[in-house]
C-alpha cells in the first residue's frame, strides 16, 4: 500500500534541496573482509560489479578490509573521492554505515543484507529463510543420527534468518532432531575469513556425531566444507553454488543471487530507477535458490527431490496466500490463449508510454517477457483510466492500474498477501516528488504550498483529510508542470522520473522548475485482473503475478532500459 510521509513534512520547517541525491555516478564496493575471491559471498558480489563494468563500460573502485577502523576510514575516503553509489555489504558494518552516511547526503550507499533509516541508503534484503528451510528439509533426510549443526559468521540479521530457516526445515521433517548452533565471532576476530578456525570447529562437530554442517560464514565456510570431506560427512554451502568444491560431500548450496541483485541495483541507480528504497528478494523474485547439479545429484534420492519440490511450491503458495497450489505452469491447470489488457493513456515515462508509435515502456517490456514465459499472448487497448477500470470484465481481462484505488479494487482483483495488496508482486513502483517554481521560495513552513496538483488515484484521500489543502487531480505530468508555470498551482506532486525527464528536455521547463522533495510517496502500478478472469483462472493468475515479480527484478529486464534514456 502507499506509504505517505506528508504529515511529517507538514510539521517540519523548510526542507532543503540539499537532501536530494547526487547526479554523479561513480560506483564502488567496500568489502568487509580481507578476502574477496572466497568462492562465496564476496565473489558473487564482485561478479555483479564486473558484469556491470563489462556490459556498461563504467569502471568501479573496490576496497577490502576486515578491520572496523580501516573500514570506516575507507568508506569516508570513497565518499570524499566522489564515489556514488557505494556498495556496503554485510550487516556487521551496519553501525559504521549509519554513522557515515548522514555526513555525505549527496552520496548513495547500497547496503546488502540490512537496512537503515538514512534517506541516502538503499537496501537489498534476501529472504534467506526460504532457501535455508529447503536445505533443512534435505538435511533431515541425510542425517542418520538426527543431529546437524549450523555454523554462522556473525549473528547478524541475514545469518540469523538462515539459521532460523534451516532449523524450521529440519524440524519440519524431524521434530525431535537436534541442531547445534555456533558463531565464529565467538572463536575468531575474523569470522568471515578464518578458514582454519572453521575447519577446526567443523572437525569437532563431526567427531561429536553431527552428520551435516551448514556453514554460513563467508570465506570461513570453506573450512567447514573441507572438514566434511575429511570426515566423509556432508556440509551445506551458502551464497554461491559450492557443490563443486568437494563433490559428494556438499549436500546442496543455499544460493543468494547477489551478482544479479548488484547488477540490477547499479542500473537502477545509474538511471535513478530505484523504485523502492528496499528490495526484498526471495524464492518468488529469484533472489534465493537451492543448487542441484552433477556434483550433488547422486546424494539426493528421488523421494528427496519430490519432497524438495513439494516444499518449494508450498513456500511459494504460502507467500501469496494461495495454499496448496503449485507454481509450475507445466501442471495441468487451465490457462487462456490470450489476455486483453487495458493500458492507461496517461504517459508514465519510462514505464508506460502509449502514443501514435505504439505502446512501449519498461512495464510493457516486463509483460512481453511474461508472455513468452507463459505462452500467452497479451493484447493491449489504450483507454482513459476511468474507462479502463470500468471495462474490467466487460471488454478487457486486465488493467494496468497506475496505483491502488478502491474503485479498481471493487471491479478487479489485485495480487494479495495477508489481506493486503502485495507490493512485492506489483508490476512497477515509483516515487512521487514535489516540484515548485525556482523563484517561488518557501513562504511557509510546509513545502506543500496549495494549490497542489496530484495524479489520479495516488493518495487523494490522504490529502483531502488535511484541512484547507486545495488540490487539483491532473493525469498528465506535463499539464502539472504547466500549471506551475501559469501559477495556477504552487506545488506539483508528480512522478519524479517523468517530471525530471521533462524538466531536462523541455526548454520551457528547464531552469524554471525545481524538485523540492525527492519522494513524498511510493506509488505502485499493478496488473489488475477482472474478477471473472480470476474466477476462471485462479491458479494461472497467481502464477502470472509470481512470475511478474521475478521478472521485475531480473537482469534481462533492466539490462535493456538504456534505450529509453538515449
Amino acid at each position: 500500500m502507499r506509504k505517505w510521509i506528508l504529515l511529517l513534512w507538514l510539521a517540519t520547517p523548510a526542507l532543503s534541496a540539499d537532501v536530494l541525491p547526487s547526479d554523479s555516478f561513480a560506483p564502488a564496493i567496500l568489502f568487509n573482509s580481507a578476502i574477496v575471491l572466497d568462492d562465496s559471498y564476496n565473489e558473487s558480489l564482485l561478479a555483479g560489479m564486473e558484469q556491470f563494468e563489462q556490459q556498461k563500460g563504467v569502471p568501479f573502485a573496490q576496497v577490502a578490509t576486515a578491520d572496523p577502523i580501516l573500514y570506516r576510514q575507507s568508506l569516508e575516503s570513497l565518499a570524499m573521492a566522489g564515489h556514488s553509489p557505494i556498495i556496503v555489504p554485510g550487516g556487521g558494518t551496519q553501525s559504521i554505515v549509519e554513522t557515515v552516511a548522514p555526513s555525505f547526503p549527496h552520496t548513495t550507499f547500497i547496503s546488502i543484507g540490512y537496512q537503515t533509516d538514512a534517506p541516502n541508503v538503499r537496501s537489498i534484503l534476501f529472504r534467506e529463510w526460504d532457501g535455508a528451510y529447503l536445505a533443512g528439509v534435505l538435511a533431515a533426510y541425510r542425517s542418520p543420527n538426527r543431529k546437524v549443526a549450523f555454523m554462522g559468521g556473525l549473528p547478524v540479521r541475514s545469518v540469523k534468518e538462515l539459521e532460523a530457516g534451516f532449523r524450521a526445515g529440519f524440524n519440519h521433517v524431524l521434530p525431535d532432531g537436534q541442531i547445534t548452533s555456533l558463531y565464529l565471532s565467538e572463536y575468531s576476530d575474523r569470522p568471515w575469513d578464518d578458514e582454519s578456525k572453521a575447519r577446526e570447529l567443523g572437525r569437532q562437530l563431526f567427531n561429536s556425531g553431527h552428520d551435516i554442517v551448514f556453514a554460513a560464514a563467508g570465506s570461513s565456510g570453506k573450512g567447514a566444507l573441507a572438514a566434511a570431506a575429511e570426515a566423509d560427512k556432508l556440509a551445506i554451502g551458502v551464497d554461491q553454488n559450492q557443490n563443486g568444491l568437494y563433490p559428494g560431500h556438499v549436500l546442496t548450496s543455499v544460493v543468494k543471487h547477489l551478482d544479479r541483485a548488484v547488477y540490477v541495483a547499479l542500473i537502477s541507480e545509474r538511471w535513478q530507477l530505484w523504485r523502492s528504497p528496499v528490495k526484498r528478494l526471495g524464492l518468488a523474485q529469484g533472489g534465493v535458490s537451492i543448487s542441484i547439479d552433477e556434483n550433488n545429484r547422486p546424494l539426493l534420492s528421488q523421494a528427496m527431490v519430490v519432497e524438495l519440490q513439494k516444499n518449494r511450491n508450498r513456500l511459494l503458495a504460502e507467500s501469496n496466500g494461495l495454499v496448496g497450489v503449485t507454481n509450475g505452469v507445466d501442471q495441468d491447470i487451465a490457462k487462456p490463449q490470450s489476455i486483453t489488457v487495458a493500458v492507461p493513456e496517461e504517459v508514465r515515462f519510462p514505464f508506460i508510454q502509449a502514443d501514435d508509435s505504439g505502446i512501449t515502456g519498461i512495464a510493457i517490456d516486463a509483460l512481453g517477457m511474461l508472455s513468452q514465459q507463459l505462452g500467452v499472448e497479451f493484447e493491449y487497448r489504450v483507454l482513459p483510466t476511468r474507462r479502463g477500470v470500468h471495462s474490467l470484465g466487460e471488454s478487457v481481462d486486465g488493467f494496468i492500474a497506475i496505483s491502488h484505488s478502491n474503485d479498481t479494487e471493487r471491479r478487479g482483483v489485485f495480487p494479495m498477501r495477508d489481506g493486503d495488496v502485495d507490493e512485492d508482486r506489483a508490476l512497477m513502483t515509483w516515487d512521487l516528488a514535489a516540484f515548485q517554481l525556482i523563484d517561488q521560495g518557501f513562504a511557509e513552513a510546509s513545502i506543500l504550498q496549495p494549490p497542489i496538483t496530484i495524479p489520479p488515484g495516488s493518495g487523494t484521500d490522504n490529502l483531502t483529510e488535511l484541512q484547507g489543502l486545495e488540490h487539483h487531480v491532473i493525469g498528465s505530468v506535463e499539464r502539472q508542470l504547466n500549471m506551475l508555470l501559469r501559477r495556477h498551482a504552487k506545488t506539483a506532486l508528480a512522478d519524479a522520473l517523468h517530471a525530471d525527464h521533462l524538466i531536462d528536455n523541455r526548454p520551457e521547463f528547464a531552469g524554471r522548475i525545481q524538485k523540492v522533495a525527492a519522494s513524498v510517496s511510493k506509488e505502485s502500478s499493478y496488473l489488475v485482473l477482472s474478477k471473472a478472469f480470476y474466477q476462471q483462472y485462479p491458479e494461472f493468475s497467481e502464477i502470472l503475478w509470481n512470475r511478474l515479480s521475478e521478472i521485475r527484478e531480473s537482469v534481462e529486464l533492466w539490462d535493456g532500459v538504456d534505450r529509453y534514456f538515449r
